[in-house]
């Protein structure tokens, strides 16, 4: 009967993933830009974005759980929103 090893003492997997800490994008808001229509914010897949408290403008809340997805830039009609990628 052949030897049975495991996955992970095989020569070619690769190594475990190690989860990321910190934010992973860095997202700027031109509240002069920004016409408040919420899509952002609504759509934010991490909570990153709120409604400022005129709630006329979004503005970054949680920095910290940017992980550099763009869809807020992507989807802003106004483009007022840039995500930068950190490394």
């Amino acid at each position: 009967m052949p030897e049975v090893v495991p996955q992970s003492e095989t020569k070619n997997s690769p190594p475990p993933a190690v989860p990321r800490k910190g934010p992973r994008g860095e997202v700027t808001i031109y509240p002069t830009w920004c016409k408040g229509c919420h899509i952002c914010v609504e759509f934010c897949p991490q909570q990153v974005l709120a409604m400022d408290a005129s709630n006329e403008h979004a503005t970054v809340v949680h920095p910290e759980k940017c992980t550099a997805c763009h869809f807020c830039d992507t989807h802003c009609p106004d483009l007022a929103i840039v995500v930068r990628k950190l490394e």
